[in-house]
């Protein structure tokens, strides 16, 4: 005859818990969603790089007076400005996008309003001319399905209200 353990399993603990909850498809959709979102926003800057003419041509619209070498470093200017904005704001996005994965609210929350920021940012874009409205309608539909993956499906309410009951516990 052997001997049988009857000793109990431990109690979950509440980080045990939250690690072991899964993200809805509705939130783990938002890693499909940020992979376009980075397309979009590296294109437009390639894009403005690969041809400089197109750069230059917006920005002789806004001020036709300028000099070959004023526009020379104006198209400098606004490619690194767009570079810089461009892969920050997609890191910062990454970021926030992993931290929702695990079920922080405040990141739900800080996502949702990078997403409106960006959105407000883009008409910048819009106005620059109309050869940037591809990119302004692309980034503009992905931040909206951000916002809806992250509050529209219940089981992404109920992600993150479970998420916040473990970890108090």
């Amino acid at each position: 005859m052997s001997a049988q353990s009857y000793q109990e399993e431990p109690a979950p603990t509440s980080r045990r818990l939250a690690r072991d909850l899964v993200a809805p498809r509705s939130i783990r959709a938002l890693v499909v969603a940020l992979a376009g979102l980075i397309v979009v926003l590296l294109v437009l800057p390639v894009v403005m790089t690969a041809d400089r003419d197109f750069t230059g041509d917006s920005i002789l619209r806004k001020d036709p007076s300028m000099t070959p070498s004023e526009l020379e470093v104006g198209i400098t200017v606004v490619l690194a400005y767009t570079w810089a904005i461009h892969l920050a704001y997609a890191a910062v996005a990454t970021w926030l996008v992993l931290k929702c994965l695990k079920g922080r609210r405040w990141a739900r929350i800080a996502l949702t309003v990078l997403m409106v920021i960006a959105s407000l940012n883009s008409l910048s874009s819009a106005a620059a001319g109309s050869e940037y409205y591809w990119a302004v309608i692309a980034g503009d539909v992905i931040h909206v399905a951000v916002v809806v993956l992250l509050w529209l499906p219940k089981s992404s309410r109920d992600f993150f209200a479970t998420h916040r009951t473990v970890k108090k516990t």
